[in-house]
């Protein structure tokens, strides 16, 4: 580790004076003292775990030495079955596609940034260059392209071991060869299966035992291309084969080739769970502050197109601004407009959510929990009434009127910035239209959210439940009016 230029990225991120100084200080101690293991893949939340501290205030330091230098995201498009990482990116924009697919499970999965791409900050090769060969042994190889976040039970890992039947490394034009019994049944008289599999490329060959397929000799041939591995998929008659594995492609490459037992599997991981850690997901970085603050000038695809399966909009609104504009002219209108930006801001941050944009003196702020959203917005009501405090003085008053929903939605380019698309903003909207001063008008699926209704009874709230019919939405909706 280069000690000058780790001092320097400290010295940088120190001139963020809103950072927690324990968790700065935690992290000027313990990176000197990690593996490249470690250094390759933080996971921010277990950062925290360990050195006891707050995981959001965590957060917020990564990120920001991110920006300065200290760290390199990555973005790791997960199995969330065997939490094998099935791409890694450097950027945003570079994930593409509504799935990807899984050659080791087999499997695909939607490109959910909820819980299926994970984040993790790699130490800048200015701080620190790594010595992990991830095809120096299979441990290696499995430790590299594997979540530490997705912690198998033994009695899967023990299961998975005696599938395997071996690891190669694959020169660029190289082969090897094997031989294998390939034979009709199984203990659960399923058909064996032979898998040759590659992780770093992400590819899978897969031959089927069937008595009644054609017959291709005693010899099998897989053709590692850039493409990936040819054939896909073959069924084969019961027998003795030699396999030959052969890498067409101008890279080094690891393979594994096994005898998996996919129902096996499904019952052991189902009897022993997987222990999955919290990991920083695209969706929490995306409703980050920090994050939007930073990294809004981060170049993305217009054709960038992200799922999120949940995702919590507030609309916010004054009532009042157009007529202080007319009493109290532009420039006082504009300040007081501006405080309480400041102070919405100020909460939304502090609830772990992130503006997305605002809309003459509205905003539309985005979290990953209903709860978050929540308690931002009661905030918000007290701040403002703080506010209104100072305000009546010189005559003054505004109200605010705030919407939340909770649905599916899409982070897409707009104008040059991550916006979100969807009935689910759409509804948001409309509720906040419903709302009148000093009131938070929530949907149903808000108000069946887990601690929703604890909050509402310990702030004392008024509520009030009905049916409301939204402009653009085809059929009826439930809201809860909450008010003091």
């Amino acid at each position: 580790m280069n000690p000058a230029v780790l001092r320097q990225k400290f010295e940088s991120l120190k001139s963020y004076t809103r950072l927690s100084e324990p968790v700065v200080e935690a992290m000027q101690r313990r990176l000197p003292e990690m593996d490249d293991w470690e250094l390759n893949r933080i996971n921010p939340y277990t950062f925290a775990r360990d050195c006891d501290l707050d995981a959001q205030e965590s957060i917020h330091a990564f990120i920001h030495a991110a920006k300065v230098g200290m760290f390199d995201f990555l973005y790791n498009l997960t199995c969330p079955k065997c939490g094998g990482i099935v791409h890694a990116h450097q950027e945003l924009d570079q994930i593409q596609g509504e799935s990807f697919h899984c050659y080791v499970c087999n499997l695909y999965v939607p490109t959910q940034l909820d819980d299926h791409v994970e984040v993790a900050f790699r130490i800048h090769q200015s701080v620190h260059t790594h010595s992990i060969d991830p095809l120096s042994d299979l441990d290696s190889y499995f430790r590299y392209h594997f979540s530490p976040n997705f912690q198998k039970s033994p009695e899967l890992l023990d299961w998975i071991g005696s599938t395997l039947r071996g690891f190669e490394v694959l020169e660029p034009e190289s082969s090897y060869s094997f031989g294998i019994q390939l034979t009709q049944e199984q203990e659960n008289g399923q058909g064996h299966i032979l898998q040759v599999a590659t992780v770093d490329a992400n590819s899978g060959s897969f031959f089927i035992v069937d008595p009644a397929a054609e017959d291709p000799g005693d010899e099998l041939h897989i053709e590692l291309l850039p493409s990936g591995f040819v054939p896909f998929e073959k069924k084969v008659p019961p027998g003795k084969y030699i396999v030959h594995v052969h890498n067409r492609t101008g890279r080094r490459t690891g393979t594994i080739y096994l005898q998996p037992n996919p129902e096996k599997i499904v019952q052991i991981a189902q009897e022993h769970p997987t222990n999955v850690l919290p990991f920083l997901t695209a969706r929490e970085l995306l409703n980050n502050q920090s994050f939007r603050d930073l990294f809004r000038i981060q170049h993305l695809s217009p054709n960038l197109n992200l799922n999120i399966k949940s995702l919590t909009i507030l609309f916010t609104d004054l009532r009042g601004s157009t007529e202080m504009y007319d009493q109290a002219g532009d420039l006082i209108a504009y300040r007081l407009v501006q405080d309480h930006f400041k102070e919405l801001t100020d909460t939304v941050r502090h609830n772990n959510g992130a503006i997305v944009k605002t809309m003459g003196d509205a905003i539309m702020a985005t979290f990953s929990r209903p709860i978050d959203g929540l308690m931002a917005a009661l905030e918000m009501l007290e701040r403002l009434n703080q506010l209104n405090q100072r305000w009546h003085e010189q005559g003054y008053e505004l109200g605010l009127k705030v919407g939340i929903n909770e649905g599916p939605a899409l982070a897409v380019m707009t104008d040059d910035r991550l916006d979100y698309f969807g009935q689910s903003v759409n509804v948001a909207a409309r509720v906040q239209g419903l709302a009148g001063s000093g009131e938070v008008w929530i949907t149903d699926s808000v108000w069946n959210h887990p601690r929703v209704e604890d909050l509402v009874a310990k702030h004392s709230l008024e509520k009030e439940e009905r049916e409301a019919t939204l402009k653009g939405v085809g059929k009826p909706t439930r809201v809860v009016r909450l008010h003091a």
